[in-house]
């Protein structure tokens, strides 16, 4: 007689997708910008954490300066942080794409209000490399909402919070990077582990736009 093994009336095609699920890397990202107008203004840095397991895997990790045709104006260096020299000595923007291209692999990438941060990336990548960007994004400014409805938070900020999660080093990319990693999982907590798929996050952050 043959043996499947079971956990807890769950049979084994089904613990294996649980076991795949758990096991998914995500990267969530962040990036500095030389403006607030993604579909013009210049990559400056990229910041990103992986996440499996439920954890953010800090050995796991991603931070790159990119090298801009000019330096931002004053008032934006002052947002970010990242000086002229620094901006100069930055990576050639081909190599850094490439480089987060070949980092991230075909995870699927997290952000809070993802459409900025894909635009930003999308921009570079096909400029500098001609490539077809990463298509695969999950906003967690859709997801919050959606699984917490009666909270009345709109920014990153709110939802650290409002979950009393720490906001060290802020408008940082590896810093806001760690931050939205910290607050994906508190979201994913709130997700039965069965639909933790991208997917039906997706469908779940989208839903928020009904929401009354």
């Amino acid at each position: 007689m043959r043996w499947w093994p079971r956990f807890r009336g769950i049979g084994v095609s089904t613990e294996a997708r649980l076991h795949a699920i758990a096991e998914r890397r995500w990267v969530v990202l962040d990036v500095e910008t030389s403006g607030l107008d993604p579909s013009r203004d210049a990559l400056l840095s990229i910041g990103a954490v992986a996440v499996r397991d439920a954890r953010i895997d800090v050995d796991d990790s991603f931070e790159i300066l990119v090298r801009p045709a000019r330096t931002s104006a004053r008032d934006n260096i002052l947002v970010h942080g990242i000086g002229e020299g620094a901006q100069r000595d930055g990576t050639d923007p081909a190599a850094a794409c490439q480089a987060f291209l070949d980092w991230a692999g075909d995870a699927p990438l997290v952000a809070f209000h993802a459409s900025f941060d894909r635009t930003v990336l999308a921009r570079a990548i096909r400029a500098h490399l001609a490539a077809r960007p990463p298509s695969d994004w999950l906003d967690l400014a859709g997801l919050a909402p959606a699984l917490n409805p009666g909270v009345r938070a709109r920014a990153l900020d709110d939802w650290l919070a409002h979950f009393g999660l720490p906001a060290d080093g802020r408008h940082h990319a590896s810093a806001d990077a760690f931050a939205t990693a910290m607050l994906f999982l508190r979201l994913l907590a709130q997700v039965p582990a069965a639909d933790r798929e991208p997917r039906a996050l997706r469908r779940l952050a989208g839903s928020a736009r009904w929401a009354g």
